[in-house]
């Protein structure tokens, strides 16, 4: 499922929505309550208050302008004036979390819960487990924020935790709570690609792609969403569909490097290798460190009959990726094309030694 990054950027949207407020100055004046945790800290004036909410806001705004080692001074300093300012603990969290220091992230967000616990609290602390795949906290934070009956919140938290249940391969279950997600938020986009993408796993293509065109109804900017719908038109082998919606993909993201791969690996099961190179190409000049594309083009280019110029393909994607069995085994093929039989059985070995079965085939049949 091509959606990894886009749930990072999306959890970075819930994470910046619920927690990023600016204070006025004595609203939060009244807001202390009395609490066991507190019993040692020291009383704070409303003094204290307005000063601490000050600083505070200088903290967000430092964050805004994405200048987060200035912005987490701020949160220590009116932590030390205030030190049970839930919000401050929150975005100084949040604030790490944009270093990735998640782990010093979580230990804010652990503060703030015990201080003030609310669903938002909870739903950021799941998002940042999750990042970490901490799969059991992020579980219990989701449910936590459920429980906690905010209705703007429940949505996501049950499309999380199927999230939490894709990522684990739990395709049932993750599907159980994306129907939920969009039984509490109708048009919720994401869910219908992710509930599609759960049934493509499970060989459910057709129910798949109703979900993918529901999702592009509801959002048409979503580029993965094509590219998802195209890989199960690949898959059931209507190649002309696929070819238009890697298209459509391309066309709302022009440098979505993983379309023109998977649009070229679509050109070459059609034998139109010309086209095949040109989306390889692309692919690799968007994306140099891309292994899938050198090894593709490779492909390409053995299916021309140009071994030698297939061989540095391969080579390029082992140089990326040294576990790459797949290049292993295809330099292999075009090697015994080229009568290098030696490094023929060399590469297949080595490709048998990471788990491609096909391989075996080939030492056996052609190595001494």
């Amino acid at each position: 499922m091509d959606t990894h990054s886009n749930k990072m950027n999306v959890m970075r949207k819930w994470i910046f929505t619920f927690i990023l407020t600016i204070l006025f100055f004595g609203i939060m004046a009244q807001e202390n309550k009395p609490s066991e945790v507190l019993d040692t800290i020291k009383t704070v004036s409303a003094a204290d208050n307005q000063t601490a909410e000050k600083i505070y806001n200088q903290g967000i705004v430092l964050f805004q302008q994405g200048k987060y080692d200035e912005a987490i001074a701020q949160f220590n300093e009116a932590i030390k004036i205030k030190p049970n300012f839930a919000k401050a603990y929150i975005n100084r969290a949040t604030s790490k979390v944009e270093q990735k220091k998640y782990a010093e992230s979580i230990s804010d967000y652990n503060m703030a819960i015990m201080l003030e616990p609310s669903a938002k609290s909870f739903f950021s602390r799941g998002l940042v487990r999750y990042q970490m795949k901490d799969y059991s906290g992020a579980i219990s934070d989701f449910n936590s924020c459920i429980k906690a009956n905010n209705s703007e919140l429940k949505a996501p938290a049950y499309y999380y935790l199927g999230c939490v249940n894709f990522d684990q391969k739990n395709y049932d279950e993750a599907i159980k709570f994306y129907n939920s997600a969009i039984e509490n938020k109708a048009d919720y986009a994401y869910a219908f690609n992710d509930r599609g993408s759960a049934k493509k796993q499970l060989e459910q293509y057709q129910e798949a792609l109703k979900d993918y065109r529901r999702a592009i109804q509801l959002n048409p900017q979503m580029a993965f969403t094509f590219n998802n719908m195209a890989s199960v038109k690949k898959k059931i082998g209507d190649l002309e569909g696929a070819i238009t919606d890697y298209s459509s993909a391309i066309e709302l993201k022009p440098d979505y490097y993983i379309a023109y791969n998977n649009r070229g690996s679509v050109y070459l099961l059609k034998n139109e290798f010309d086209k095949a190179l040109a989306d390889f190409t692309k692919a690799i000049e968007i994306n140099k460190d891309y292994a899938f594309a050198y090894n593709n083009r490779g492909n390409a280019k053995y299916k021309q009959k140009r071994y030698e110029d297939a061989i540095k393909d391969y080579d390029s994607a082992i140089s990326i990726d040294e576990n790459y069995g797949f290049a292993y085994l295809n330099r292999g093929i075009s090697k015994e094309m080229l009568r290098d039989e030696e490094g023929s059985c060399a590469d297949w070995k080595k490709a048998y030694s990471l788990g491609i079965e096909t391989a075996h085939n080939y030492v056996q049949a052609q190595c001494k």
